[in-house]
């Protein structure tokens, strides 16, 4: 009979120690998303989630902003849930569990545990991924569905033996390509990663002759159909937006490099931006290694895009953060496994000034960040260190995401007073994106947006609508934030201005100027 080993034996001893470790992390990782879940259910939307809550009250087969998979799942959950913050919410939490978990299983493929430990606490705890991670847009749905398709992708090309065929490899390629697409175009980047990885490795490069690729290709097109044709429908709004608009009309400006790059270090935190940095430079000076060339070729397109593009054009500083994602993986497993280059050190494995580099940053906002929706002290602050400036609601961040259902509500009532006097029900308006989504929010009743500037609304809203307008008086919105008098918007015989100030816990918190405007005769800015 043979006998057991002994609890006492190195080989247990370390699947305990691995067992307790996993346990752990596990609960760590539990209860900060019942932390996050809890905070999401209590606050406010920010003007994004408005938005992008607007479009799934009246669905459509894309929208002029993005493509529509955030509004199709958010058209769902607010059927089951109402139009509550948990109806609203629970798509992008669910993605932003789906997308840790996913990614915790990947790093722990490519590396080891500490590596997909750090991944882990970064998503769940950094400004950029732990904060925004689960907000209601397409970026949590675009997150899961990239991180998903690189997971597929290793499975599919994994060199110890336990690799997917190359069929089931890419008919779920196709499937999740095709589900990115429908969240956010910038999905399309993994493509050419997938075939740079291919041809950079001589044993897949047989994979290309297959024809599984061009069947993943093709089941992606397929499922990007309602893009095209919503696309085509409308003379292509949205493709020319994406693709012309938002990257043309500036000139050659290293400026605003610099400020692309110091919101980098922001987003990311100075520590954890130069172990990203070090994770790029390493998947290309280990390119020999499959883990680090699958880095490499999966986030080089995005790097090599996103990074030049503000010295020619205007830019949004979280373009770059689905590469930044994946080369997080790198960044844990320097940290865990230190980092050496050539005969010289370069990180020391489980780093204490990287440790406590990030670990302070990922604290210090953390406190900034949550805080002031448990209690506005902000202002408080302000006062202490400038008692003789003059202190504006806008200073303090958390403010933006109040207030909007007591707009609804007094907008809704004075639409009823109105309506009674004059025996007209006036219509309601804003004059850009943000306050027509967060008016729609409060009042839950159609809002028109009343400017040539181009979104969503001013896209569906047809010029026979518009026109149909003319003669009717309306109920128009404008914020301490984005003031607007509606006279210099549009034609009209004449408005009335009210205030309506809101406060949270005594302290004011936003001012709403609501007017009542005469005789609409069309949009003239």
């Amino acid at each position: 009979m043979t006998e057991l080993p002994s609890k006492d034996t190195p080989v247990i001893r370390e699947f305990w120690k691995q067992q307790n470790l996993s346990q752990k992390v596990t609960i760590l990782f539990i209860l900060t998303l019942i932390f996050r879940a809890f905070f999401s259910l209590n606050i406010g939307l920010i003007d994004d989630e408005a938005y992008h809550w607007s479009w799934a009250k009246w669905p459509q087969l894309s929208y002029f902003d993005h493509p529509a998979m955030i509004a199709w799942l958010e058209a769902i959950t607010t059927s089951a849930f109402g139009d509550t913050y948990l109806g609203v919410r629970l798509p992008g939490f669910l993605c932003f569990v789906g997308t840790v978990i996913l990614l915790y299983k990947l790093t722990r493929d490519l590396f080891d545990d500490w590596a997909a430990i750090f991944v882990g606490v970064v998503l769940l705890w950094s400004p950029f991924w732990g904060f925004g991670g689960y907000v209601a847009s397409p970026e949590p749905p675009f997150m899961f569905c990239w991180v998903a398709a690189s997971y597929v992708f290793w499975q599919g090309v994994r060199e110890d033996g336990k690799a997917w065929s190359v069929k089931k490899t890419w008919i779920w390629l196709g499937i999740l390509m095709g589900l990115g697409l429908n969240s956010k175009f910038i999905i399309a980047l993994l493509a050419p990663g997938f075939g740079l990885y291919l041809l950079a490795t001589p044993s897949r490069r047989k994979d290309l002759l297959t024809p599984w690729p061009w069947v993943g290709l093709l089941i992606a097109t397929v499922l990007a159909t309602p893009i095209f044709l919503w696309n085509h429908l409308h003379e292509w709004p949205g493709f020319k937006y994406q693709f012309h608009d938002r990257h043309t009309g500036a000139k050659f400006d290293i400026g605003r490099w610099l400020v692309f790059f110091g919101a980098q270090l922001l987003f990311a935190t100075p520590f954890l931006y130069v172990m990203i940095a070090l994770a790029f430079a390493t998947s290309f000076i280990k390119r020999h290694e499959a883990r680090w060339r699958f880095l490499l070729c999966l986030t080089l397109p995005s790097i090599a895009i996103f990074y030049p593009q503000p010295l020619w054009a205007e830019y949004k500083p979280h373009w770059s953060g689905a590469a930044y994602t994946l080369l997080l993986m790198g960044a844990g497993a320097i940290w865990s496994q230190g980092l050496v280059w050539g005969r010289r050190q370069i990180v020391q494995a489980r780093s204490k000034v990287f440790t406590w580099g990030v670990g302070v940053f990922f604290v210090l906002l953390a406190l900034i960040s949550y805080t002031p929706f448990a209690y506005p002290w902000i202002p408080k602050a302000y006062k202490l260190f400038n008692p003789n400036g003059e202190w504006q609601t806008t200073y303090d961040f958390s403010n933006e995401f109040t207030g909007w259902e007591d707009l609804g509500r007094f907008v809704n009532r004075r639409q009823r007073e109105i309506h009674a006097e004059s025996g007209s029900k006036p219509f309601i308006a804003a004059h850009r994106y943000e306050n027509t989504a967060q008016t729609t929010w409060g009042t839950k009743q159609k809002v028109y947006m009343l400017s040539s500037t181009v979104s969503h609304y001013t896209v569906m809203q047809s010029p026979e609508e518009m026109n149909n307008l003319k003669g009717q008086n309306a109920i128009f919105v404008s914020t301490e934030k984005y003031p607007a008098d509606p006279m210099e918007w549009a034609a009209w015989d004449g408005c009335d201005k009210e205030t309506l100030k809101t406060f949270r816990n005594g302290i004011h918190a936003r001012t709403f100027n609501v007017y009542f405007c005469r005789n609409f005769q069309g949009i003239t800015k």
